[in-house]
């Protein structure tokens, strides 16, 4: 099992890394995994031509078996569009990327339906991910208590779309923009944490969240001076804590 994690600098990318091999993997102890560095990335000239540094983290002995029964999504690597465009514009992507949104879309259809909702589906390939936006009224009912329902419907919809494909992308659902509005709370309490942190708390713990939701607050948070986050805990009680730099 495999991901590649990429950032401003080696140090970024594999924090990005083993954010993203969690999420895909589950808990792990951090001997476990395999780093290497793929890139160290380049500044460029003038901040033109700039390049992300990458970094391939690996749990040796699990496959994308286990990946499906610990519940994760899936991702490509995350570095600029220029370092994947040839790979892209391949016959199995393109393969792969026209069966995945059709899978995509049936398969929110189902659930609308099953729903009784009237809405459509407007599904888009970004270079990083498959993205689905649901449109329509009245919503809340797909969207669910605290995201719940769409982050479970998100959550098989990255195990069952690019099942079998030669490609695996990250899959996104999305109604009346719960992503944004999510991400901000999240942003919102990684900045209040901060501050308090950065007054003297010797650490400030965040509420259990999803992988992926704590992967928000690692980024976010990646270049604050003075302050850095590690995740504690285990699933489904895992929550983000966030310490004064060099506590870890």
């Amino acid at each position: 099992m495999k991901v590649i994690g990429s950032g401003k600098t080696v140090v970024e990318a594999q924090a990005d890394a083993l954010a993203k091999l969690e999420e895909v993997a589950g808990h792990f102890q951090r001997h476990e995994v395999e780093l290497v560095v793929v890139s160290e990335g380049s500044k460029g000239f003038l901040g033109m031509g700039s390049q992300m540094a990458q970094v391939e983290a690996s749990l040796p002995g699990k496959d994308d078996g286990a990946a499906s029964v610990s519940g994760a999504e899936y991702y490509q690597p995350e570095a600029q569009f220029s370092q994947q465009e040839e790979s892209y514009q391949g016959e199995d992507f393109e393969l792969a990327g026209a069966e995945a949104m059709e899978k995509l879309t049936g398969l929110l259809n189902r659930v609308l339906e099953g729903l009784k909702l009237e809405a459509s589906v407007d599904v888009y390939d970004r270079y990083d991910a498959l993205v689905a936006r649901v449109n329509g009224d009245g919503l809340g009912l797909l969207i669910g208590r605290h995201g719940q329902t769409i982050d479970a419907i998100q959550y098989l919809a990255n195990i069952i779309v690019f099942r079998g494909a030669p490609v695996r992308k990250r899959v996104i659902v999305d109604a009346e923009d719960y992503r944004e509005r999510r991400n901000e709370v999240l942003r919102s309490l990684a900045e209040r944490g901060a501050g308090e942190v950065l007054k003297g708390k010797p650490r400030y713990e965040l509420s259990p969240m999803t992988a992926s939701e704590r992967r928000i607050v690692h980024l976010f948070l990646q270049d604050r001076k003075g302050v850095e986050t590690t995740s504690e805990g285990n699933e489904p009680f895992r929550r983000v804590v966030i310490i004064p730099s060099g506590n870890s």
